[in-house]
């Protein structure tokens, strides 16, 4: 059941849009273009080892505020609940809307009945609408073309450049403020 945002009595906190998604990270490798000198092949290693974690964020393209949780190994409702209770915890001073893709485990009902929380699911196959999914390649560059002994040496080197995207607001809107969102909310 999605709240009716007409009416004033819905809503009695200031909103924060947020948008949301989730990415795995892993041993497998992470292939980028890279330099080497002319006429020489550039080689890259190649690491296939089926280890992997996930890393939850949630960004506000208006003002670059982000939350991100990290180190799961898996995705579903249940994690996905435990992010949006800290989630809503962080900014219990707002109603949130909460812009995210339509993935089956997004689905569940409880989900969608979060107080000061409306879900609002972005249509199929559009992940090209999320800014998170911007941010995501920003993070799987420093991954790049490189082997890592553990994932969790992989996982801290995430963590580390998580930190400095959430130190640095005004980078953060200008990587994940798209146009369209800005003239909506504007």
């Amino acid at each position: 059941m999605v709240k009716d945002l007409n009416k004033k009595s819905a809503i009695q906190k200031p909103i924060k849009y947020i948008f949301m998604d989730e990415m795995r990270f892993g041993l497998i490798s992470n292939y980028r273009r890279s330099w080497s000198k002319i006429g020489e092949r550039t080689v890259v290693e190649n690491q296939q080892e089926f280890d992997n974690r996930y890393l939850y964020s949630a960004i506000d393209p208006i003002n670059g505020d982000n939350f991100h949780m990290i180190g799961f190994d898996g995705v579903n409702a249940d994690t996905t609940k435990l992010f949006l209770d800290r989630l809503k915890e962080e900014y219990r001073n707002y109603h949130i809307i909460l812009v995210w893709d339509n993935a089956p485990f997004h689905r569940r009902k409880d989900l969608h009945n979060i107080d000061e929380l409306t879900p609002i699911n972005l249509p199929s196959y559009s992940p090209q609408l999320n800014p998170v999914e911007r941010f995501y390649g920003e993070i799987r560059k420093i991954t790049a073309n490189r082997i890592f002994k553990d994932i969790e040496t992989q996982q801290d080197m995430i963590d580390k450049e998580v930190v400095k995207w959430m130190g640095d607001k005004d980078r953060v809107k200008r990587l994940c403020g798209y146009g369209w969102i800005l003239e909506q909310v504007g």
